[in-house]
């Protein structure tokens, strides 16, 4: 395995590559992901976003040496979603964040705890000291998966232009 590729028992989280576009198309324009990841006054996501998405994540990695994952399925070796870490920026303030996004066949199987939590115990081994998720007040989803990794609500910020609850852990 690459470095900062891990396992889990149902997933494979690899760096993202520019053949992932497809993948990355297919998953962001889906109404039930575009619902908690781009809702409404955001404009949904276009081609040209999702092509610097992917750009964006691959040149992560190699700017930073580590990055959002492409999450594959084990068992179908099919494209599951997106995890692992990434640096955002919150109101003016850089952070370590753990994104999340998983393919909605999946929902409800606990895959986003699993990616989640291997990207904490990621974050260990490469001594970052804090790393934060964000999640719409809303999603109630994305929330108890930010509180099954060991995330502490601590904040509501403002990013992308929407309130958002900040975790820390």
């Amino acid at each position: 395995m690459a470095a900062g590729e891990r396992q889990t028992r149902r997933l494979l989280a690899r760096k993202p590559i520019p053949e992932d576009r497809a993948s990355y198309h297919a998953h962001f324009t889906h109404p039930a992901v575009e619902a908690w990841l781009r809702p409404s006054p955001l404009p949904p996501f276009d081609a040209k976003v999702l092509d610097q998405l992917v750009l964006g994540d691959c040149t992560h990695w190699a700017d930073h040496g580590f990055g959002p994952w492409v999450l594959i399925e084990k068992e179908s070796g099919e494209f599951a979603g997106r995890g692992g870490l990434a640096w955002t920026t919150v109101e003016g303030v850089a952070h370590v964040e753990l994104p999340w996004s998983i393919e909605p066949r999946l929902h409800g199987n606990g895959l986003a705890t699993e990616a989640a939590l291997a990207a904490t115990q990621w974050a260990r081994e490469l001594d970052f000291e804090e790393v934060i998720a964000l999640t719409l007040p809303t999603n109630v989803a994305s929330r108890r998966v930010a509180s099954k990794a060991g995330f502490e609500q601590v904040d509501e910020v403002t990013h992308a232009g929407l309130p958002h609850l900040l975790w820390r852990r």
